[in-house]
């Protein structure tokens, strides 16, 4: 076991604390117990790409301590993708002094280009992002499906009974989105093989990590789900949220988490590297809104990232990390 002196997280505002004071935020608690100097490179919102990448950031420049850290890693909603404005993706000659040569799209319609005619524009190229970036189709049929409002969102959980869902289509909200199985397993199969690619990474890098699900069931999946709870009733609640059937016999889910046919990608991530018997936000989601628990139904209040912190102590010290 080696003697760790950083606790090193990242994710979403699962992770980052928001709604919460940082000192009764799970990260700072854990730390504290572990013992350890806490690094939150979480923010709100976010999702697995910037995990990754900002985890890869601060790994190829703090290479020097990384023996020394442990990293905590969560998963996101599925919608929360790249966004190709964002990539590094236009030619500029704006950073070449640096040895940089591109720009991500948002950055271009600021910055434009110190010598525009060599890129064939008879002016400066400010706020015109369509002539610059034509080759990039930044929203496609799923992309609309996913993100804009007439369509609604992909499915994430079980909120209401399937009839209620806002994301059914229709002028009565009883259509099922077309092809919503096919695009689930894809979606589903990106983020296996992001997420095992990633761990597959670290593992080689000799990296100690763990994984852990924020808002949706990735690495638990399978909805095995321990009782962490403080009643029965609580966990009854918990596995009902997440059951594929429903109270109306002739609603039926549109996709089933258990079925997913990739999911021997996330099988192939050892169980040492993952907990996979929680989603986060469900250890406070069945507690009273507006309260310590749960601050706003999204986010966990100082009790509720008590019950956080010692979830995930807790699979540390079984999964012998610590």
């Amino acid at each position: 076991m080696k003697n760790y002196k950083y606790l090193v997280v990242n994710g979403c505002s699962q992770t980052s604390g928001q709604m919460c004071p940082v000192s009764e935020t799970w990260a700072v608690k854990l730390a504290k117990r572990l013992g350890l100097e806490l690094i939150n490179l979480a923010s709100a919102g976010t999702g697995w790409y910037k995990v990754e990448t900002s985890t890869m950031s601060f790994i190829n420049n703090n290479k020097d301590i990384l023996d020394e850290c442990f990293f905590i890693l969560q998963k996101s909603e599925l919608a929360r993708r790249v966004n190709y404005e964002e990539l590094a993706t236009n030619k500029t000659d704006i950073w070449e002094k640096w040895n940089i040569k591109y720009m991500s799209h948002t950055d271009l319609q600021f910055q434009g280009y110190i010598d525009f005619e060599k890129y064939g524009f008879s002016k400066p190229m400010h706020h015109r992002l369509d002539d610059v970036n034509q080759e990039f189709q930044l929203y496609d049929e799923l992309g609309d499906f996913l993100e804009t409002s007439k369509l609604g969102f992909f499915p994430e959980h079980k909120h209401y009974p399937n009839s209620r869902h806002f994301w059914k289509l229709g002028e009565n909200n009883d259509i099922d989105p077309p092809y919503i199985q096919e695009q689930f397993e894809e979606l589903m199969l990106h983020w296996g093989l992001r997420i095992s690619s990633f761990h597959l990474l670290l593992k080689n890098m000799g990296i100690d990590h763990i994984i852990v699900d924020g808002y949706s069931p990735f690495m638990s999946y399978k909805l095995n789900f321990r009782n962490y709870y403080d009643t029965d009733e609580e966990f009854d609640w918990v596995k009902r949220f997440w059951s594929t059937e429903t109270d109306d016999p002739t609603d039926e889910m549109v996709y089933d988490f258990k079925n997913i046919k990739c999911a021997w990608i996330f099988d192939m991530i050892p169980l040492e590297y993952k907990i996979d018997d929680v989603v986060l936000w469900s250890l406070y989601q069945f507690k009273v809104h507006g309260t310590d628990w749960n601050a706003d139904g999204g986010h966990a209040g100082p009790k509720g990232m008590d019950i956080i912190e010692e979830v995930i102590y807790k699979n540390l010290v079984e999964k012998n990390w610590f």
